[in-house]
């Protein structure tokens, strides 16, 4: 799509897009890491520590809202644009790292298995790891609708499964008291993407 326009063009679309995105970021309480040409980069858990269940809940409620988003969302020709999102859970380090045009930034494991999760999901889907399907399980405010997608070869990491996260209920108060209740061993500290 880029090829076809002017840079200029390529850079309103962006921004105009990034704006709605970022919107979404304040919403759903995650925090924006960084962009990466066209990739949004973003983590829920992280700076402000939460319940491993409930950054992943954010960021997969997150998603589902930039997906339909980014349905309605037109260029200025009327053409759609397309995205993959991918999530994955985990323990990261995070930090600002440099002197000149210091950022906060995410390094670790978890954080190239979510990339990895994005660069081989399906346009319009999104796809998250065993680990962050686990915990979407466990959500505190939502039951997931997630669809296992199966096996998939994951470039420096062999084969995984994966999961597509396809909607979200939230549940009634009474449900959330009797969740409350569960097993208390799910409450680590992972952060999560």
């Amino acid at each position: 799509m880029s090829s076809e326009m002017q840079p200029y063009q390529v850079m309103k679309m962006l921004n105009d897009y990034f704006i709605q995105v970022d919107r979404l970021t304040k919403k759903h309480q995650i925090y924006k890491v960084e962009t990466i040409g066209d990739a949004y980069m973003c983590v829920g858990g992280c700076p402000d520590r939460c319940m491993s269940p409930l950054g992943a809940q954010r960021v997969a409620l997150f998603a589902l809202d930039v997906i339909e988003m980014t349905s309605s969302f037109r260029l200025d020709d009327g053409s759609q644009l397309l995205i993959r999102c991918g999530i994955n859970s985990g323990r990261i380090m995070a930090g600002v790292v440099g002197e000149i045009r210091p950022h906060f930034s995410l390094f670790g494991d978890t954080v190239n298995i979510a990339s990895r999760m994005e660069s081989t999901s399906k346009s319009m889907k999104i796809q998250c790891s065993d680990a962050t399907y686990r915990l979407l399980r466990d959500a505190p405010d939502y039951d997931f609708n997630i669809i296992e997608r199966g096996s998939i070869t994951v470039k420096g990491l062999g084969e995984m499964n994966t999961w597509f996260v396809n909607g979200a209920t939230k549940r009634r108060t009474d449900d959330v008291i009797m969740d409350s209740e569960k097993d208390k061993s799910t409450q680590s500290c992972d952060y999560d993407r």
